[in-house]
């Protein structure tokens, strides 16, 4: 199988990588990383309330302080809803950050938008996540957690100087360009000590039009002295994915109608796949598909052919065997421009490749397994 995916993959057109800038016009756009107290208290609130995504042990000495400061909080009564929010409405994964960045800071957390039932995110409806915000002002307090984030400070600043050559690889006009979009916001890369291998975007859609996109990148890698690393090879696809999100996810939404028959057939037989990483509908697994497919076009554009190989390999092996098609057809895409200014004005052909995809014998899925 992957003789086959190494073969055809020779035949996409691979743009010559050049040297890319890493100077961006102003750092307002694209601010340098940062640990942010919101996402750190967020991570904690639901690693108290049981959430395995949120539970990892990776960076053992800080998830040791975490447990020594905050474990005695585990009867607040934001630690209960927190759960109950889980199991009832499943709020967990990308939920919990999405209100981390929709919120300000503390104390006051107060929404930087106004919310509804479809923000932050609809699995928390607008009188859940007020309450929840509310619960959070007061946890916030007799946790003490200003001390607990201030006694980590070093610690902060050293990840967020380990983590800056992996934010000066990143080419951020690709994604306005490649999408087809005027910029019109920041791109915000957020490190979270305690998330683990969790990842996660979204933004932030503001009524002016203006849209702040994040990057919620985890810490899953330690030196030898306990500190966190973070290695090019391991990080610098998931930070281009998940600002992907951004661009993706709307696009999807839009055309829920066209890739909805498609998606659900698609979905079936992959389905134990997708659950296994978290993906449990064929909404999520679209999502995921155009994401990773663009990310594999950058890294062809602006990395190595090497790794845009391997991401190619990872992705089929996870269950996305339609990745080759779907990263040709995209080649096209960029060859078309003058056709398709927008990625989402070509979406017609990328319905069309699924549909196709969808009506494929299931015995090609049997054999993948």
């Amino acid at each position: 199988m992957k003789k086959m995916i190494l073969m055809a993959f020779l035949l996409l057109s691979i743009a010559a990588a050049g040297q890319q800038s890493t100077k961006q016009d102003t750092l307002n756009v694209f601010p340098k990383p940062k640990v942010d107290r919101r996402v750190e208290l967020m991570s904690i609130v639901f690693r108290l309330a049981g959430n395995e995504e949120y539970s990892g042990e990776y960076f053992k000495n800080y998830i040791r302080d975490i447990h020594n400061h905050f474990d005695t909080l585990k009867n607040h009564p934001l630690i209960a809803f927190a759960t109950k929010l889980r199991e009832e409405n499943g709020v967990s994964y990308d939920a919990v950050m999405k209100m981390a960045f929709h919120i300000g800071q503390p104390p006051l957390f107060i929404p930087q938008v106004n919310f509804d039932d479809a923000v932050p995110e609809q699995r928390w409806g607008k009188e859940n996540a007020m309450k929840f915000i509310e619960l959070l002002r007061d946890f916030y307090t007799v946790s003490h957690f200003e001390e607990f984030y201030t006694a980590h400070a070093a610690l902060y600043t050293l990840a967020e100087e380990r983590f800056l050559p992996i934010y000066k690889s990143l080419n951020i006009d690709w994604y306005n360009q490649y999408y087809g979009t005027t910029p019109n916001g920041t791109f915000n890369v957020l490190i979270c000590m305690g998330n683990g291998g969790g990842n996660y975007g979204g933004k932030i859609v503001f009524p002016d039009g203006r849209e702040d996109a994040y990057a919620v990148m985890g810490t899953w890698s330690v030196d030898s002295t306990g500190n966190p690393v973070y290695r090019k090879q391991s990080y610098f696809p998931i930070l281009v994915h998940e600002f992907n999100h951004s661009y993706v996810n709307p696009i999807i939404d839009k055309n829920k109608q066209q890739l909805e028959s498609s998606g659900k057939i698609m979905f079936e037989p992959v389905e134990r796949k997708m659950k296994r990483i978290a993906y449990g509908s064929w909404q999520t697994m679209m999502y995921e598909s155009l994401v990773r497919a663009s990310v594999i076009r950058y890294l062809i554009k602006y990395d190595t052919y090497s790794n845009a190989r391997s991401q190619l390999i990872d992705e089929v092996g996870n269950g996305f065997y339609w990745m080759q098609g779907l990263t040709n057809l995209l080649s096209e895409y960029e060859h078309r421009r003058d056709k398709y200014p927008t990625l989402e004005s070509f979406m017609p052909k990328v319905a069309q490749f699924y549909d196709k995809y969808a009506k494929q014998s299931p015995k090609m899925y049997e054999l993948k397994r």
